[in-house]
């Protein structure tokens, strides 16, 4: 009996299902401010949330992302693409760990870790103008492999 039902939970876990993507999540919802996301990583999901929800960027804002690492990050970069209203505003590439001069706490972390990042961030600017925002962020390692990957849309709603 307990060779069957393991031979059903590895088929179950093995056999593609109904889910050809991950689900879109709520980061936040005010009525000024909009946040969504969705992994673009096929394999697995991350988990993105910021406080406070407002497009009031004057103040510190906590960001978390927490992601379950499938392959190790001796050396991480970032990759941002951002579009405002449909068109194409900002590419930013950043090495956010090197195996000399590790910047962040889970720099060396390998595969099988669990990573959180919990920080504070801060904005050059007061306020995100009025619209509709697409985010593209990537998480590279060593390897060129993908550590996590996010598509977000914020969407900015000044008081009336």
């Amino acid at each position: 009996m307990k060779i069957f039902t393991i031979v059903l939970t590895i088929s179950w876990l093995l056999c593609p299902g109904e889910m050809k993507e991950w689900p879109t999540h709520t980061i936040c919802k005010t009525k000024d401010f909009e946040a969504y996301y969705k992994s673009c990583d096929p394999l697995q999901d991350v988990g993105i949330s910021f406080n406070p929800c407002s497009r009031n960027l004057k103040q510190h804002i906590i960001a978390k992302i927490g992601v379950t690492l499938r392959q190790d990050i001796n050396l991480l970069s970032i990759n941002t693409r951002i579009y405002y209203n449909g068109a194409y505003l900002f590419h930013e590439e950043k090495t956010l760990c090197e195996k000399t001069a590790p910047k962040l706490s889970f720099c060396g972390k390998r595969k099988g870790e669990f990573v959180l990042y919990n920080h504070s961030v801060k904005f050059g600017f007061p306020s995100l103008p009025k619209g509709e925002y697409f985010i593209t962020l990537e998480l590279l390692n060593e390897n060129n492999y993908i550590v996590a990957c996010a598509n977000a849309t914020l969407y900015s709603h000044p008081p009336v």
